[in-house]
């Protein structure tokens, strides 16, 4: 089956959506992977980024994004995944992860990658293989799709992988045709119209902070936060100090501006480890 309008529109939908998280790197990657799995009929997603890529070598991948795992097989996610670091990509895909060469090879080849694991590896080296036995098997993923793109700020690998449990149809070309469309969409917002951990963002704000936040965004003064939230005005006051402080901002227009332009700004953290 071939990709139709009404796929398109749902990839445009979904970008949009996403797109309307963009300050909240979490829940845009959230938002990503569920929707993505509801294209492809997926039930686990999972987002990966390279945070030092090295020529022929995994360098420290982290898990940014998981939807569809078990609660408590979560926390099991990144340490399955960090197996691959430091690795050279042949070791990975003769040891680990059969097919890992030729991703590489085609990012060499093309600068990106979208692909089913049938078309990477046969069936019978995958289900052999440590991934498949000691994680990904225990937790009912089978056939996957994997994409891959080179995001510009920060300039890394990033991935997408979507599972299908044991016994669903095999991923087929309009699967991996939707996959790819929607990462050629994504990857150039990537740190431009969407936040990542190093951005400015609401990444690292408390419950608390988060309400306040949005109250301010509506438009409430503190006062008005206070008496929504059932707070004391000291409190608030406090509140809306850090959450300035957490933005590099010094006033509420500071505030609102920047997220009228909806245009992430690196942190001081990020800025100085490119200077490093």
């Amino acid at each position: 089956m071939e990709v139709t309008l009404d796929d398109v529109s749902r990839v445009i939908r979904l970008v949009r959506d996403v797109c309307d998280h963009w300050d909240d790197p979490c829940a845009w990657r959230e938002q990503l992977l569920q929707g993505a799995c509801g294209l492809l009929n997926g039930h686990v997603g999972i987002m990966l980024a390279d945070y030092e890529p090295d020529h022929g070598w995994f360098g420290s991948l982290g898990v940014t994004a998981v939807v569809g795992v078990p609660t408590q097989m979560r926390a099991l996610v990144q340490p399955t995944i960090s197996q691959m670091d430091q690795r050279q990509f042949d070791d990975v895909s003769d040891n680990f992860l059969p097919g890992v060469a030729n991703l590489y090879c085609d990012m060499q080849r093309q600068g990106w990658v979208t692909t089913a694991g049938t078309q990477i590896s046969d069936e019978a080296s995958y289900h052999a293989s440590p991934w498949y036995q000691n994680f990904f098997k225990h937790i009912d993923c089978d056939g996957y799709v994997v994409s891959i793109r080179v995001v510009d700020v920060p300039q890394r690998p990033e991935a997408i992988t979507i599972d299908r449990p044991h016994g669903a149809a095999p991923f087929g070309e309009r699967e991996v045709a939707l996959l790819k469309l929607l990462h050629d969409e994504i990857a150039p917002l990537v740190g431009v119209r969407l936040a990542t951990e190093e951005h400015l963002s609401r990444n690292g704000l408390s419950k608390r902070l988060r309400e306040t936040l949005s109250l301010l965004l509506e438009g409430y003064s503190e006062k008005q936060v206070a008496s929504e939230l059932k707070l004391g005005t000291r409190t608030v006051h406090d509140y809306v100090m850090r959450i300035y402080a957490h933005f590099h901002v010094s006033s509420r227009a500071e505030l609102l501006a920047y997220f009228i332009r909806r245009r992430p700004a690196r942190g001081k953290q990020a800025w100085q480890s490119d200077m490093v």
